[in-house]
């Protein structure tokens, strides 16, 4: 059986080369292929969307041959916001010999503030010179803003290539979680086939992420191919779908203040939009996450969270929690279970809650982080 294999490429796979700088809190990445690629775009569900995002709606459009996306500033709400996202289109069109209309542009960081301009024209100007093979590493670093590692990943499947670099660890919630993440491929399919598999691998993955509930104006999840591999579909899907979970996995891992990396697997639901509801629910309830973070099995917490947004039958719910450190039921049948096992089991640092509701066949799985006073230092404090 084919397995897949992890290729430390990042997004420079095939012809794609990448780049990336700071200055202070700014930073800015490249992404380029040598040929204009078909691209598929989800972005965010906030109505107040950021003018990058207003931009890139409107150029993927024409396909995309090169991505430009600072970090320190969201360009969003602010009365410059569309004119600042076209300069930048227009800025690294001059420096890439790219056409204005072929360029996707991102921005994330502080809302409300106005873009420094210079800033971002001359760290472009210094990123655009240098763009190669083996600088995906950089570009994922230039895009970080409160998070404290890159996240990146490329992998081969069937002779099939997806990378993907990413960042995002607050205001992250469903929609499609907030984050930026470019995803490069040289999978051979049409812009329908790209979409759908886009869409379907987000649905188990970014919009399956919560570390705090809220929805930023700026996340957007671009995937950029050049075309250069015949393959079906279904296997296609199958690379993006591990890529899209592991990068998903990385995001919540490092979420602000994080100490543990939480995962609900909501099986048994009556239907798969119901199990998903319920998945949600236990990885945003702050009780549940406070609890993970004080290692406290206080499973009525993940009970009532799944209560919350379901009809559940108390007497057919089941919970369990698993680790590195090994598993415990904590509730079976209306009955509590070995609440010390359950305890060690919570000084993992990788806890996962399943919950069988027994009334169906639906399954979902939710990605999130716990709680802890470092999140709320970051937050009170970010500025």
């Amino acid at each position: 059986m084919t397995e897949i294999k992890l290729t430390g490429r990042g997004v420079c796979i095939g012809g794609f080369t990448a780049g990336g700088a700071k200055d202070g809190k700014y930073g800015v990445a490249i992404i380029k292929n040598n040929s204009v690629c078909r691209c598929a775009a989800l972005f965010t569900r906030n109505s107040l969307k950021a003018a990058p995002v207003l931009v890139s709606r409107e150029n993927v459009k024409n396909g995309i041959q090169a991505i430009v996306a600072n970090s320190g500033n969201a360009n969003a709400c602010t009365p410059n916001g569309l004119a600042d996202a076209k300069k930048m289109c227009r800025i690294a069109a001059g420096a890439l010999s790219v056409d204005e209309k072929n360029i996707a542009v991102a921005s994330t960081g502080i809302i409300g503030r106005l873009l420094d301009m210079g800033k971002v024209e001359a760290l472009i100007g210094e990123v655009s010179g240098g763009l190669s093979a083996g600088k995906s590493p950089d570009a994922a670093r230039a895009i970080m803003t409160t998070d404290t590692v890159k996240k990146e990943i490329s992998v081969e499947y069937k002779g099939i290539e997806v990378g993907a670099i990413a960042k995002g660890v607050g205001m992250v919630c469903p929609g499609m979680a907030t984050v930026l993440c470019f995803v490069t491929t040289n999978a051979n399919l049409s812009d329908a086939e790209l979409y759908e598999s886009l869409k379907s691998a987000a649905d188990s993955s970014l919009n399956m992420l919560i570390v705090d509930g809220d929805m930023s104006t700026n996340d957007c999840l671009f995937l950029l191919s050049e075309g250069t591999k015949k393959c079906s579909a279904l296997d296609f899907r199958h690379a993006l779908d591990y890529v899209l979970v592991e990068i998903t996995k990385m995001l919540a891992r490092d979420g602000e203040g994080a100490t543990k990396l939480i995962e609900a697997d909501v099986i048994g639901g009556e239907t798969p939009e119901i199990a998903r509801t319920c998945a949600r629910a236990i990885v945003t309830s702050p009780l549940v996450k406070t609890a993970i973070y004080g290692e406290n099995p206080n499973w009525g917490r993940i009970a009532a969270a799944v209560g919350s947004v379901a009809d559940v039958d108390f007497e057919n719910l089941e919970i369990r929690l698993k680790s590195e450190n090994g598993e415990a039921t904590t509730l079976k049948k209306g009955q509590g279970g070995d609440l010390k096992q359950a305890e060690a089991v919570l000084r993992g640092k990788e806890i996962l809650i399943i919950v069988n509701m027994n009334s169906g066949n639906g399954k979902a799985r939710a990605f999130g982080c716990d709680l802890t006073p470092g999140y709320v230092k970051i937050n009170a404090e970010y500025n």
